[in-house]
């Protein structure tokens, strides 16, 4: 069993100092009962496209905060900044714990028609990292739209989306989390945040951990708020070998 958090909140544009304040005093209150905290897209300052005006010593002070959260509460994070490294911006999900830098990874699928392709650089690999016994690949917002993501090897425990992904089409967000979950027989985890951004667009949360079934183990509301749930390892093992879908997968492209 791994217990595991999820966070929604309504993000402070470009006020990264609120933002972690907030995910400090939530990872405080589930250190001890879970073993990871899973945050949305951008969570240091919304889903901005100017990066440019994200001073370089935010970040450092963003992965400086989140270590020490991290080395203090023993609870892993998990989520997306705006991240800047030789010039290029990324939007990169950083995975933190107590030893440091667990994981990154910097979006694929960058939202074409928000303008993100224009500012910030695509990733090229998907990523994975360990928790325990448990593979948790990571992945970002708009990738959600693209299956293709998902198809590794090996194939991972749970996947986790980080989102700002917008009330007008939050019925595909649903949909497609449980895709993911039945196509993958896999945990996924998927966390939007909530409230209104400075683009104008309105969240409504629904942040969301499904099964390995498609079952939707829970579903949270358009209210900031945050949810622990427990995931098993030997269930969705037994899952898999009753119904071995993922031995006949063949990748053709």
């Amino acid at each position: 069993m791994m217990n595991v958090a999820i966070y929604q909140f309504d993000t402070k544009w470009l006020d990264p100092q609120v933002n972690l304040d907030k995910v400090e005093k939530v990872a405080r209150q589930v250190s001890g009962n879970a073993s990871m905290l899973f945050l949305q897209e951008m969570f240091t300052t919304g889903y901005t496209m100017q990066p440019s005006d994200v001073p370089e010593w935010w970040q450092v002070e963003c992965m400086e905060r989140l270590l020490s959260i991290a080395g203090d509460t023993g609870v892993t994070i998990a989520g997306s900044i705006p991240y800047q490294e030789n010039g290029s911006w990324t939007n990169r999900m950083i995975v933190l714990g107590k030893e440091g830098l667990q994981a990154a990874y910097d979006k694929i699928q960058l939202f074409r028609l928000a303008g993100e392709a224009d500012v910030y650089s695509a990733g090229e690999e998907t990523v994975a990292f360990q928790s325990g016994e448990w593979l948790v690949r990571p992945l970002i917002c708009y990738d959600l739209r693209f299956p293709y993501l998902s198809f590794k090897s090996p194939d991972a425990h749970i996947l986790f989306y980080s989102a700002n992904w917008p009330q007008t089409r939050i019925t595909h967000w649903q949909t497609l989390l449980k895709a993911r979950a039945i196509e993958n027989q896999c945990y996924v985890i998927g966390v939007n945040r909530t409230g209104t951004d400075n683009n104008g667009y309105a969240y409504p949360g629904k942040s969301s951990v499904i099964s390995y079934s498609g079952e939707v183990l829970c579903e949270m509301g358009p209210e900031e708020g945050l949810q622990t749930i427990a995931l098993s390892m030997d269930a969705l093992s037994e899952y898999r070998c009753k119904l071995p879908f993922l031995a006949d997968r063949k990748f053709i492209w």
